[in-house]
């Protein structure tokens, strides 16, 4: 069958689960206004639609602040559970893929319509939301906000690069190694990030992918928190024996694993004791373990961190990622709070001396552990997380006014911090 008949299939089929889907949106807008919400009540949280575990937690920590908060996915990966998610969009058992086209897309139709008298706040990254396989995939913000909806979007990744706009070339080259893809889809990822953003309440940008954003109004960063309750240290590391290292090396080349490996055979090669263990495709409780065994976790060496470095920091290790010496860096450290980082800076050509150095130092490494665990419970644990989601509610869905741009700025964090200690 050639392509241009499959497409025309394809939209076809688009066009009739679309018709088949317009009674349950009619009755979704009409319930909606029958009962709708008022501002003056908590407002209820849903997040989507990438089922990735950060999604999970953010919801979990609203939760926790007391809000109705759900998740609801398009499709899960490998490595996920199917209740770290409140609603599943596909059918849960294959029934071929036509079937299961079909049903997809229909349910998220179902969804959508039912979520318009469920929710009030729609959390979502740049990739869309419930509606984004679908022919509607394009209105779906505007039909929120038609039906007086608040949305906040945010970047995990993929959702948000776009390689043309990219200014740092290390970054765009590691990514290019991993998803060379992603290039030929740059005008079409680009177009729904500035669609989204037009049509978004708030926009929270963080540090590994702000790049491509047009605008942000809220800067962590990272817009994720890590689950501090559940992830606790195993031990200190350890100042004498093997040095044990752990990195996880899926995605190698935006990773910058070829360049950690090479550091470790030379530093062997010299007679030091190092273990190097290499985490991937394994699921997320085998990983956490093996983080907690090493002494050092390297996240990443191209750009920033990401969660498996709060993760690390959680777990009390000594964290290597690149967190200096970059336009973006220095951004975050001047108006956000990457000063207060414990991670450990290094690079691809700057690993290996890195490594050396914190070795000549590893009396110190219970104390970066102490700083690394200190730090990811005030910035990065669900309370600080709930933190900046319940300001970003008190502007979009109470009406306050809240600085949302300096919120983390440090001068005016702390002369907040100041007068509420004073009142």
């Amino acid at each position: 069958m050639s392509t241009l008949l499959k497409s025309l299939l394809r939209a076809l089929l688009d066009l009739l689960i679309l018709i088949a889907g317009l009674p349950f949106l009619v009755a979704g807008f009409l319930r909606h206004k029958i009962s709708a919400h008022r501002a003056t009540e908590s407002p209820r949280l849903v997040w989507q639609s990438t089922p990735i575990k950060s999604l999970a937690y953010m919801a979990r920590a609203m939760a926790e602040r007391g809000y109705l908060s759900e998740t609801a996915v398009t499709e899960l990966y490998v490595i996920n559970r199917r209740e770290d998610f409140d609603h599943l969009l596909f059918p849960a058992v294959s029934r071929g893929r036509l079937v299961d086209y079909l049903c997809s897309r229909w349910m998220a139709y179902r969804f959508f319509a039912y979520s318009l008298s469920r929710y009030d706040v729609f959390f979502m990254y740049f990739d869309g939301g419930v509606l984004r396989n679908t022919l509607l995939a394009p209105l779906e913000l505007k039909l929120l906000r038609l039906a007086g909806k608040k949305i906040v979007v945010m970047p995990y990744g993929s959702d948000a690069f776009v390689y043309d706009q990219m200014s740092d070339p290390l970054w765009r080259h590691g990514l290019m190694m991993s998803y060379p893809d992603m290039g030929n889809h740059a005008a079409r990822v680009q177009r729904r990030i500035r669609r989204m953003t037009h049509d978004a309440d708030v926009v929270v940008g963080c540090l590994v992918h702000f790049t491509s954003l047009p605008r942000w109004d809220i800067l962590p960063l990272t817009c994720y928190p890590v689950d501090t309750q559940r992830i606790q240290p195993f031990s200190p590391p350890a100042t004498s024996g093997p040095i044990r290292i752990a990195h996880a090396a899926n995605h190698r080349g935006v990773k910058g694993t070829e360049f950690l490996e090479r550091a470790v055979q030379t530093l062997r090669a010299e007679g030091l004791d190092i273990q190097l263990d290499l985490i991937e495709r394994v699921p997320n409780h085998e990983a956490l373990e093996r983080i907690g065994r090493a002494d050092i976790y390297v996240d990443q060496l191209v750009m920033g961190y990401a969660l498996a470095a709060l993760e690390g920091l959680a777990l009390g290790r000594v964290v290597i990622s690149p967190v200096d010496g970059l336009p973006a860096t220095d951004l975050f450290r001047t108006y956000s709070y990457l000063d207060e980082c414990p991670i450990v800076s290094a690079g691809q050509r700057t690993i290996e001396t890195v490594l050396r150095d914190l070795i000549v130092r590893r009396a110190e490494w219970p104390e970066i552990s102490a700083r690394s665990r200190a730090f990811v419970e005030k910035r990065h644990s669900f309370e600080a997380s709930a933190d900046m989601f319940s300001a970003i509610l008190d502007r979009v869905w109470s009406g306050k006014t809240v600085d949302l741009i300096n919120f983390y700025h440090p001068l005016l964090e702390r002369t907040r911090d100041d007068a509420h200690m004073l009142s």
